[in-house]
């Protein structure tokens, strides 16, 4: 499925993928649930729970997937570089943590 994520807001079923090419770069941020994304051509996939932002960029392939319940996401255009840079910190945040709890459960 091809979706232009052209609505501001999508819930996703459990299990379920939304997928799709945005024609501008668009911050997607987690309301409820928890969803694995993939962008086509990076290296990294992201487990993402509420509350938690990553930016997509343009004319990619973007692959989301609700975990085990139902999960809201919001769409925003990204319009300054100011947001595009709050939502990089979000994801270097994002892999800080996830860091920390693989060297906890590993240590």
């Amino acid at each position: 499925m091809t979706n232009n994520f052209a609505n501001p807001s999508y819930t996703i079923t459990a299990g379920k993928t939304l997928s799709g090419v945005s024609p501008v770069e668009r911050q997607i941020k987690v309301v409820c649930g928890r969803v694995w994304l993939t962008i086509a051509g990076d290296d990294s996939d992201f487990w993402l729970t509420a509350d938690e932002t990553v930016v997509i960029p343009a004319h990619r392939m973007v692959v989301l997937e609700a975990d085990q319940q139902a999960s809201m996401i919001e769409l925003q255009t990204v319009t300054s570089p100011a947001a595009a840079y709050q939502s990089e910190f979000a994801v270097t945040n994002y892999l800080q943590k996830l860091t920390q709890k693989l060297n906890h459960v590993f240590a």
